[in-house]
């Protein structure tokens, strides 16, 4: 994780001092609106993110305590909750600097899961907030991301649809490393609900729930939202080339809430309610 995050901006910025030290200085002009383009898209991404309505406490008692119980077991504020008016059943976490957090849930999400599950995934996305991933994958992820959208917008003169293509290979690359970062983050937000919440099982049968939302939900509404897939607790449009997913393998997180499951029990660690004796 920590290689990925200090090397992924570190090539970018190589990179661009290349163009900008070795090649004549209109390729660099052209690397430089591509990446403006890229910027503005992503400030239009970053505002659809902020869609949706706060979820009252009379619509979601049981969310709203489940979010209270455990943000008071992690030592975290209680982020303001969203409801999503989305099919695909999913949940991500928006942390912007000097702002309250957003805890977003998907319609989709909240007709999908028991509230054992739900709670399980709060716990993922509460780890997510604790481990301060939402800064570090905008710090590490956006130059090349930026890069990589502003690139893939060829117009104008030769010489502009070479600097574009010079972004896109700079923003491709980096996509290699926020890519293996997502993938470990996912996994240490898995750790970190299991931690909370002391139920592995519980948390792969929402991920098994959820995976099988997703699949039923139309390509089309799918690829509305896939822009926030490094967001999302599943991806809704993942790359079928391994190195550039942004989560891990779902037999692969299964495989490790298995092995938690089973250490917990060897441990006489295993979840159990507050009012129920010990074995």
């Amino acid at each position: 994780m920590v290689v990925a995050a200090v090397l992924t901006p570190l090539v970018v910025l190589a990179a661009v001092a290349a163009v900008v030290l070795l090649l004549p200085l209109k390729f660099a002009i052209a690397v430089g609106i591509a990446a403006v383009i890229g910027i503005a898209r992503a400030v239009r991404a970053r505002n659809e993110m902020d869609r949706g309505r706060s979820l009252a406490r009379e619509s979601a008692p049981e969310l709203h305590d489940a979010v209270e119980r455990l943000c008071a077991l992690a030592d975290l504020p209680k982020p303001d909750l969203v409801l999503d008016e989305e099919r695909q059943p999913n949940s991500w976490i928006i942390a912007p600097i000097g702002k309250r957090p957003q805890l977003h849930v998907t319609r989709g999400l909240l007709a999908a899961l028991t509230p054992e599950e739900l709670e399980a995934v709060v716990a993922h996305e509460l780890a997510h907030l604790l481990n301060r991933d939402a800064m570090v994958m905008t710090v590490v992820g956006t130059p090349g991301a930026v890069l990589l959208e502003g690139g893939r917008q060829f117009w104008g003169a030769w010489w502009m649809w070479f600097g574009n293509g010079l972004a896109l290979a700079i923003g491709w690359v980096a996509q290699f490393g926020t890519s293996a970062l997502s993938r470990y983050r996912e996994l240490a937000a898995d750790a970190g609900a299991v931690a909370l919440t002391g139920r592995p099982a519980t948390l792969a049968s929402a991920l098994v729930k959820v995976s099988g939302g997703i699949d039923r939900v139309p390509i089309s509404d799918l690829r509305a939202v896939a822009g926030r897939d490094s967001f999302h607790l599943l991806p809704t449009d993942e790359s079928d080339f391994a190195p550039l997913r942004t989560h891990p393998a779902l037999k692969r997180r299964l495989e490790r809430l298995e092995r938690m499951e089973r250490d917990l029990h060897a441990g006489g660690l295993a979840y159990r309610p507050a009012d129920e004796p010990p074995a």
